[in-house]
């Protein structure tokens, strides 16, 4: 069966979507990972670190603020402050609605998992020092706080897990959730406000969240209009939805 102009017209502008995608993601990940990382952003990787890290001080209050958003703790907050959005999105819709906003939570929510699954099975044991142990002296946050210790150094920064979850929650947002801009600006606060305090402590330079989140998004986003992702999960969601209701009603 032969495609209809429109439809073939549409399948080479996905294809050709994903290919431009694919390809920059491609070389984002080579300005990084490769002797361009030098040339491009070596510089940029250090300064951002060594104006972050300037502010952690004996007695300052953004050393305590860096500390705090370095915690296991902070990192629980932002999962309950990604779940609260979406819990929020779905019981601000209308009922009948309600199914379509959860499958395309549930989209966003599977790229974030296949992403993380990837990123520790192929990238997992990785070497990249994070700035905490490449670049000294730094500021320390464990030398100014008591009580408890945050994460400052670790061998395998790239990709910055947090950073790359986060940015394809906003991405995913923005891309499915046009008609709430709101929520879309809420998201990228979020995203930022998650990965500000691993730069300012030295967990991970400026090129773990930008290349490594990045290319997440760029490699992982458009397979949320190229394919028919969402509708799939929307069927199953209303098959399980109408036999739960029908089991209730017997």
């Amino acid at each position: 069966m032969s495609l209809s102009t429109s439809d073939a017209r549409l399948l080479r502008t996905r294809i050709t979507l994903l290919i431009v995608c694919t390809l920059s993601a491609v070389i984002l990940l080579m300005s990084n990972l490769t002797g361009f990382y030098d040339v491009i952003w070596r510089k940029l990787d250090i300064g951002v670190f060594r104006i972050l890290n300037d502010t952690i001080t004996p007695d300052g209050f953004l050393t305590q603020f860096w500390a705090w958003t370095n915690s296991k703790t902070f990192d629980q907050g932002t999962f309950v402050a990604m779940l609260a959005i979406c819990i929020y999105m779905v019981a601000s819709t209308e009922r009948k609605a309600r199914i379509a906003v959860m499958a395309k939570l549930s989209a966003i929510t599977f790229l974030i998992l296949l992403a993380l699954l990837v990123s520790k099975k192929l990238v997992g044991d990785f070497i990249h020092p994070s700035p905490g142990l490449v670049l000294s002296p730094f500021n320390n946050i464990n030398d100014y706080i008591t009580g408890y210790t945050v994460k400052t150094s670790t061998d395998n920064s790239f990709p910055g897990d947090h950073a790359m979850t986060s940015a394809l929650f906003a991405g995913g947002i923005i891309m499915l959730f046009r008609d709430r801009p709101y929520i879309a600006i809420l998201s990228v606060l979020l995203m930022v406000f998650v990965c500000l305090p691993r730069l300012a402590g030295g967990g991970h330079w400026l090129t773990d969240a930008i290349v490594g989140g990045g290319a997440a998004c760029l490699i992982l986003l458009p397979w949320l209009v190229i394919c028919p992702m969402v509708p799939w999960i929307e069927r199953q969601q209303t098959r399980l939805w109408n036999a739960v209701i029908a089991r209730a009603g017997s």
